[in-house]
């Protein structure tokens, strides 16, 4: 999804507010989501220099075209591309602009090296680490923002419906999402959205399995949890399925993650906090004596990174909003035996929770073979 100049003009002027909420002239953006969500760029090597007036964008050569493509004309963006020394040039810039006054960083993603030597080169920067300016701004998303995930979504579900078909007894979990990957790009992904996970029987109780040469078998679980990148935007999907005819302990397992979940999406309202939401999760399971088989939080934020804000986790402090998107992935593991989980991406509205996800997920399927 491109950024328009009254994009780009609206968040510019939101983080310019934050910065004099906080107490400082400016802010030195190196975050590579942060840069995109601010100004278009998405390239690899970018920093932008914001103050209350002046706002100066720097990269390097290979990105000189790029950038005249992606950076709105119109926002007041200065473009700086230094033939030699980038930070030389970013360090002068901030001394001459900054020097006497605060300047915020990105302090947990600037590089310690980088870090020292805009200090020493820019010396009469006060230099102050702050954390989530631009990352506030990104949790409530726009409307195209959250088009751009719906559609990353819809993607990804197509992309499973038409991998499942072509799934045999045999088959490898390696194979299945070699499968799946070649489908998604073939129906407009940039890119799956992260490592995809296939698991089966047994290692469907690695909440995390990495996708390994094991051979699909009757009576087996299969967890499938991926995603894709649309226009910058990400979808985060999991489903589980049984290979033949379901074991009743199989379907009870999945009823009951099913039921969390749906108690999660019930809780997920405007002015919630986050752990209130995985506390009507876990509820669920503890009831029922299982709750230490679930071993992570309820879900997070998503947008331009897989995981953002809020942390849907136990004592999770954050406040839900109307706007965000997060995903509500329950599951239940159980060591030896397997593991069930089903992830959908939901809006947060002012009337509740709405999925963006339309792939069935009301009863333990079996797979066509």
């Amino acid at each position: 999804m491109s950024t328009t100049e009254d994009t780009a003009a609206r968040r510019l002027s939101k983080v310019r507010e934050k910065i004099v909420e906080r107490g400082l002239r400016g802010l030195l953006v190196s975050r590579l989501p942060n840069l995109r969500y601010l100004t278009g760029f998405s390239g690899s090597n970018g920093w932008l220099l914001l103050g209350e007036e002046q706002a100066v964008f720097f990269t390097d050569g290979r990105y000189q075209q790029q950038v005249e493509e992606e950076i709105p004309g119109d926002v007041g963006i200065e473009v700086q591309v230094p033939r030699e020394g980038l930070l030389a040039e970013l360090a002068k810039r901030a001394q001459l602009e900054f020097g006497g006054s605060g300047l915020g960083f990105e302090g947990r993603y600037l590089p310690y090296d980088d870090c020292a030597r805009l200090r020493e080169e820019a010396s009469a920067v006060k230099w102050e680490s702050v954390s989530g300016v631009v990352e506030e701004l990104r949790a409530v998303k726009e409307p195209g923002e959250v088009a751009a995930i719906e559609r990353a979504a819809a993607i990804a579900e197509q992309g499973l419906r038409e991998t499942l078909a072509v799934v045999e007894i045999g088959m490898r979990e390696a194979d299945i999402a070699a499968e799946l990957e070649y489908r998604l790009v073939r129906l407009g992904a940039e890119r799956p959205a992260f490592e995809t996970i296939v698991a089966s029987g047994p290692r469907s109780a690695l909440p995390h399995a990495s996708t390994g040469s094991r051979q699909l078998a009757n009576g087996d679980l299969l967890l499938v949890d991926f995603g894709v990148r649309w226009s910058g935007y990400n979808s985060d999907i999991t489903r589980t399925y049984c290979v033949g005819e379901a074991t009743s302990r199989q379907i009870q397992i999945y009823d009951l993650v099913l039921a969390a979940q749906a108690s999660a999406c019930d809780a997920l309202r405007p002015g919630c906090e986050a752990d209130q939401v995985d506390a009507a999760a876990r509820g669920i399971f503890e009831a029922e004596g299982l709750g230490e088989y679930f071993v992570h939080s309820t879900g997070h934020g998503l947008g331009m990174e897989v995981h953002e804000a809020p942390s849907l986790r136990r004592n999770g402090a954050e406040t839900v909003q109307a706007g965000m998107v997060v995903t509500v992935e329950p599951g239940l593991y159980f060591p030896g035996w397997g593991g069930v989980r089903i992830e959908d991406d939901v809006l947060v509205t002012d009337r509740g929770a709405r999925s963006l996800v339309d792939l069935e997920r009301d009863r333990l399927q079996a797979l066509p073979l």
